[in-house]
């Protein structure tokens, strides 16, 4: 507020006061209270739609990545499976490998070893006309003993032949071949091992 000091006898202009309602500054601080409630309140709401905007968003952005996990987690169990399955084959294999070895090395220290498996052959075709049987030389006399020992016919021929292996003898007759080979039923033992593991 400004002043003026006023020569001596000069009248002084009269002051207009202007007049406070008090009422008015109460209404005018109720409306700042208000106002300031109204203020807070629109933060408040303005948060949590920020913070429930922002999980959608999470989610959304999340929900592909959590469905390729599921789906490579289900990848994962089947390859374990499948592993196992080739895990299971592959050591009926190496046992069956590593038998032909043993088995091998066996005849050719020793030819009777083989005597249980031609006599199992030709006791599976005495129904059927046994005509000739061919195996390597080395297991000719073996061969020869065991069939007498059987009551093989007389007229039986036998047939030592030097391309096959030390481990081979096959049964000829009017119906077929029976491969008594130990290879032949290494194989087969392989393959009813393998069937079993599959069930």
């Amino acid at each position: 507020m400004s002043s003026k000091i006023l020569p001596s006898g000069e009248p002084a202009a009269p002051v207009l006061w202007r007049v406070v309602d008090s009422a008015g500054e109460n209404k005018a601080g109720n409306n700042r209270a208000e106002l300031q409630r109204a203020v807070d309140q629109a933060r408040r709401e303005a948060y949590a739609e920020g913070i429930l905007a922002g999980r959608q968003q999470a989610e959304e952005q999340v929900r592909p990545a959590v469905a390729g996990l599921a789906q490579v987690l289900q990848s994962l169990a089947s390859l374990r499976e499948d592993i196992r399955e080739q895990t299971n084959q592959e050591l009926v294999r190496l046992a069956i490998s590593i038998a032909g070895r043993i088995i091998h090395r066996e005849v050719s220290i020793d030819p009777d070893a083989l005597s249980g498996l031609v006599k199992a052959a030709y006791l599976k075709l005495q129904s059927r006309e046994l005509n000739r049987v061919r195996m390597h030389p080395t297991l000719e006399v073996l061969v020869r003993k065991i069939l007498e020992q059987s009551g093989s016919p007389k007229n039986l021929v036998l047939t030592p032949d030097p391309a096959l292996g030390p481990g081979e003898v096959f049964f000829e007759t009017s119906q077929g071949l029976l491969d008594a080979s130990v290879d032949t039923q290494l194989r087969e033992i392989e393959r009813g091992l393998i069937d079993r593991l599959e069930r």
